[in-house]
């Protein structure tokens, strides 16, 4: 008589490895899945030549029209490589600052202690805005500003009081608010110049989100020039000009901005690269700005200077735009 066993011992061992490898397979095929997802969410969100052309007509359809037509073939090598991005981008997007179309801004030099910025004049007699965030000892480029357009009201941000304070309100005239502009609200650290010069030292200090600080601190819908230099913190605040954002839900519009982007400053923070990838194929893709005069530094740290213009927003065309 044939007895049946309720466990064949050669079974276990064959079947438990099938098993495991099946499950493995599934984990794996899962994780492909999740990130084939989530790079076509990223890639909705970034810019491409369909997407530029349909963003439709306006006042300054023509100056964004050329900059893409010229700086997309430039730029799309690129595209995907976030370190080799970094590295061309300005080389690349110099090529493209003499357009023709640009005649119709009227772009101005302003020099500070060790850099030059770049200003659009206004094409008539008005008041405007000019806010620093991120004083950092220096305000020779806002009094030369100030000279070109008395017209001019000044409002500056700085985490460290030590000579900003004085500076900003005693020798240029403007306001100043001791704080870190940036994504967040509350005490966080921050990269912060001493009183020496060169003397950077990370320290916890009180941060303000940066859409909240305009219109609700200085109480500015209408920002005509912003100055950006805060180590590091300028991503969140870039993120916040794309369309629907931050900015977009408050109601603030910014005209022009010089801007300061960083790459692995205190050697604490990492993928600015890619965070600035990102950002130019989205900003491209909201048909809002327009990139020019780049400039790349390499001295303690590495890092690029760009000037944004917007040439969509009425308030602004009608001001900047000839």
């Amino acid at each position: 008589m044939k007895v049946l066993l309720p466990h064949h011992f050669g079974d276990g061992p064959s079947r438990s490895p099938s098993c495991f490898k099946f499950l493995i397979l599934t984990l794996v095929l899962l994780g492909f899945i999740l990130l084939f997802i989530s790079i076509t969410r990223d890639s909705e969100n970034l810019a491409t030549p369909e997407k530029i052309k349909s963003s439709g007509k306006y006042e300054g359809h023509q100056i964004f029209k050329a900059f893409t037509d010229c700086v997309l073939p430039k730029l799309n090598p690129y595209r995907g490589n976030h370190d080799l991005f970094w590295s061309a981008f300005v080389n690349k997007t110099s090529e493209c600052d003499n357009l023709k179309e640009y005649e119709s801004l009227t772009i101005r030099p302003v020099a500070n202690k060790d850099e030059v910025k770049f200003i659009i004049l206004p094409n008539k007699e008005t008041n405007i805005t000019m806010v620093t965030l991120g004083i950092g000892h220096d305000v020779s480029g806002e009094i030369t500003l100030k000279q070109i357009w008395p017209k001019t009201e000044f409002f500056g941000a700085d985490p460290s009081s030590d000579i900003n304070k004085d500076l900003y309100e005693k020798e240029l005239g403007g306001k100043y608010f001791q704080y870190a502009v940036g994504g967040q609200n509350g005490m966080q650290e921050a990269f912060v110049l001493g009183k020496n010069e060169g003397d950077y030292r990370t320290k916890t200090v009180m941060h303000i989100g940066a859409e909240i600080f305009f219109r609700d601190e200085i109480k500015k819908q209408k920002i005509d020039i912003l100055w950006m230099d805060i180590e590091g913190h300028e991503f969140p605040v870039m993120d916040m000009l794309h369309r629907d954002g931050p900015f977009d839900k408050k109601g603030v519009k910014i005209c022009q901005i010089n801007v300061e982007i960083h790459k692995d400053i205190d050697n604490g923070i990492t993928g600015e690269r890619q965070m600035f990838h990102d950002f130019v194929w989205k900003l491209m893709g909201d048909g809002r700005y327009v990139m020019v005069k780049p400039f790349s530094v390499w001295f303690y740290h590495d890092f690029i200077r760009t000037v944004l213009i917007n040439v969509y927003d009425k308030e602004c065309t009608d001001l900047y735009v000839k």
